[in-house]
């Protein structure tokens, strides 16, 4: 079987090259999906969502990484569950993933085919700390909040700056609706995955509404900060600090492996 990686987003790129690299290893990756006996589809983009509807309205098999998640202040929440809809497998990080994969299948009477695999962003931890300045400073992530108004990013960006030292490293945005507005603030473009783990790691303040003070900020800081801002991902699950489950990649080629 080969399979066609569908995820069109930097910080989703960056998680799953691991995985990735062992799927071309084990000689189940294509780049052309026309090839492809399968796609995988990652996370809840937009961009993700575009093409994956594309190909199961083609009648091409879904299978969807991370299906199962909740999120606040994106429409990722639909794309995500809209995907997990078309998918004919879906891999969850966690026991309340699966469960509420197995109650949205159940609600359109589908047979769910539900795998728990652990967080494969936890097996791509690699820290490059060659853009670590001397001295300490803050380091800003965020993303804005696309189910609000403009106004309310603003008052987010007015919360940041009364936040920050004249020592701060602020990262790009990732492209959603109103980051226009936040890119004059910026002092670094695109990183990277192991460059911005490596500030991440380092800073004594991480303030941020992405995702990933949930996934790789509690194993990759050692003495900061976090401070969350505005109402994105407000109450994303934050279970995956405790996470158990070891070796999401093996587990994922595992189950790719066993499809028919």
């Amino acid at each position: 079987m080969k399979y066609f990686v569908a995820s069109f987003n930097r910080a989703s790129d960056g998680a799953i090259s691991k995985l990735v690299t062992r799927m071309r290893k084990d000689d189940i990756y294509t780049s052309n999906v026309n090839e492809a006996d399968y796609v995988l589809a990652v996370g809840d983009r937009s961009e993700t969502y575009d093409f994956v509807l594309k190909q199961f309205r083609e009648n091409k098999p879904i299978i969807h990484l991370w299906a199962g998640e909740i999120s606040q202040g994106t429409h990722d929440e639909v794309y995500r569950h809209s995907m997990t809809l078309m998918s004919m497998m879906q891999l969850c990080t966690n026991l309340e993933a699966k469960i509420r994969v197995i109650k949205l299948l159940d609600s359109i009477e589908r047979k769910p085919n539900v795998h728990i695999i652990g967080n494969v962003m936890l097996d791509n931890l690699e820290v490059d700390e060659s853009l670590v300045p001397t001295y300490a400073y803050e380091l800003v992530l965020y993303n804005p909040t696309t189910t609000s108004s403009i106004t309310d990013v603003k008052n987010d960006l007015i919360d940041i700056k009364t936040r920050l030292s004249n020592n701060y490293l602020w990262i790009e945005p990732n492209g959603d609706k109103y980051s226009e507005i936040i890119k004059p603030h910026v002092t670094h473009k695109t990183l990277s995955r192991p460059k911005f783990l490596g500030l991440l790691k380092n800073c004594h303040k991480f303030i941020t509404n992405s995702s990933c003070q949930y996934y790789e900020a509690p194993f990759v800081m050692t003495d900061g900060e976090i401070i969350h801002i505005g109402e994105r991902n407000k109450e994303r699950e934050s279970k995956y600090a405790d996470m158990s489950i070891p070796n999401a990649t093996d587990n994922i080629i595992q189950v790719l492996k066993s499809v028919k």
